[in-house]
């Protein structure tokens, strides 16, 4: 009665903390997806993609002029702007449903498998704490809304692996579908949980002696063959349009430069150990992933009963399934391995695997010096999250981060009278066009897009914002009128 009350409180204590952690990340995301300025991907998307029905993108090649199209990114899109109308906030409001779902369900994984507390709170910071992952819950693109369906996913794939039901594997098959979706990037996870399927099923077949807990695993083996032919026939003409214009072609050129960009996007540049920062975070990387993989799979084949073994196991396959589905792609589909923004479903993978292993050895070796590196972890979590605590920029668009500060200074700042045209370096196009609508500058009539070559020509605008680095090219033309933040240079004619 003593240990059921004990666990009963350190349950509720460990909900409420939970809880707190959920509400302050939603909290910030919101406020973030709020206050950003709007980068180049995501107006583009809200000229070119947003306009055009959703429908037709399953036949049409029209509507695929550039990989921007998230499918259900950009219906969601449709569906918020259409309720609250065109805002930051309301273009990004499907992302937000994604780390929203994606907080519920990475805190009901870990609430499942924790065994304590302080473990449980470090796989909580693992899951949730990375940076660079929490940047794309507040930006209107794919990842963030695939990483939250793709947590709803595995946290029923990992159920399934428990009991078998059926039921739970529909579940699975319906967040994997709603992520892919959200972006082609995730077919990887996509064919990394159908293997995890299949092997248990055939596990189960070959080795399970209690022949009714064999049933509801051979009931499931029909699911993942249906959904992969459905997917099969719906995607199979988006993905030809966007091969043919080149679209997978951007990426790492080996699995190494992947995982290194991984970890130091994952570091969002604190140099904690200048100038061997990256080195260091790789190193410990890869032994806690490596130490995760050897002791899941030793102990699932040495105790393939053990419920925790199972889900040990199913963790770190998905994560080697997750990188060998990189090495086939690259070398038969020629399409290079992810990096960047194109990573972001690969970071809860790792983030779990280490997750598990501290699980393991908290129930299997030493409890006292388990919770404290645990702790450890947990610290040095909360201490990243608060040294890249950002409500201004994003990292893979930083350069867009004052766009929205440079219409609106033009807006003030121009006589009441003023008609001008604006150049602006090619990427800070979209963005700008974006605010010159929705703020109705009508003292500034064209926006023209340039090339670098163009700032040499004598014919350009009157005011041109450009990259800092690009005023060497305009210096006998035009003079310093504002810089804003470190990157954009706002020029005029004297």
């Amino acid at each position: 009665m003593i240990t059921n009350n004990f666990t009963s409180k350190k349950s509720r204590f460990q909900d409420t903390i939970f809880f707190i952690l959920v509400l302050g990340l939603i909290i910030y995301t919101s406020s973030r997806a709020a206050l950003l300025s709007l980068t180049c991907d995501e107006a583009s998307t809200y000229f070119s993609h947003v306009p055009n029905s959703i429908w037709s993108c399953f036949f049409s090649e029209s509507c695929w002029v550039d990989a921007n199209n998230h499918l259900l990114n950009t219906f969601l899109m449709q569906v918020s702007i259409g309720i609250f109308g065109v805002s930051e906030l309301t273009l990004r409001l499907p992302n937000l449903l994604g780390h929203l779902i994606y907080l519920i369900f990475s805190s009901l994984l870990v609430r499942r498998y924790s065994s304590s507390f302080w473990v449980g709170l470090a796989g909580f910071c693992l899951l949730n704490l990375n940076p660079f992952l929490i940047e794309f819950f507040s930006l209107a693109r794919g990842y963030g809304l695939g990483v939250g369906w793709m947590m709803m996913s595995l946290y029923f794939l990992f159920r399934w692996v428990e009991s078998g039901k059926l039921n739970l594997g529909i579940y699975c098959y319906v967040g994997a579908f709603l992520a892919v979706l959200s972006n082609f990037i995730f077919l990887n996870y996509w064919a990394s949980a159908t293997a995890i399927f299949i092997f248990f099923i055939l596990e189960k077949h070959f080795f399970q002696e209690n022949k009714n807990l064999k049933k509801p695993f051979l009931k499931s083996f029909g699911l993942p063959v249906f959904a992969s032919l459905v997917l099969f026939f719906l995607l199979k003409n988006p993905i030809q349009f966007l091969q043919s214009k080149g679209e997978f072609v951007y990426g790492a050129e080996s699995l190494v430069e992947s995982f290194v960009g991984m970890v130091r996007a994952s570091v969002m540049s604190q140099g904690y150990f200048n100038p061997f920062t990256t080195d260091v975070f790789v190193l410990l990387s890869l032994c806690l992933l490596g130490f995760s993989l050897l002791y899941g799979v030793f102990y699932f084949f040495k105790k393939r009963s053990n419920s925790f073994s199972k889900i040990h196991f199913a963790g770190v396959s998905l994560m080697v399934l997750m990188m060998l589905a990189m090495v086939v792609q690259y070398y038969l589909l020629d399409v290079k391995y992810l990096i960047g923004r194109k990573s972001t479903m690969l970071f809860p993978f790792f983030g779990w695997s280490v997750y598990l292993f501290l699980e393991f050895l908290f129930r299997e070796k030493s409890k006292r010096w388990t919770v404290g590196f645990a702790i450890l972890i947990s610290v040095f979590s909360f201490n990243h999250f608060y040294r890249t605590f950002d409500l201004k920029e994003t990292v893979e668009w930083d350069y867009d981060a004052y766009t929205k500060d440079m219409i609106q200074y033009l807006e003030k700042n121009l006589e009441d009278d003023e008609r001008i045209d604006l150049g602006v370096f090619w990427i800070y196009g979209p963005a700008s066009e974006f605010y010159q609508m929705h703020f109705s500058v009508e003292k500034v009539g064209k926006i023209i897009r340039l090339d670098k070559k163009d700032l040499k020509r004598r014919d350009t605008p009157e005011f041109i914002y450009i990259r800092k680095g690009q005023v060497n090219l305009t210096k006998d033309e035009y003079v310093l009128e504002k810089e804003f933040g470190i990157k954009g240079v706002l020029m005029k004619i004297p």
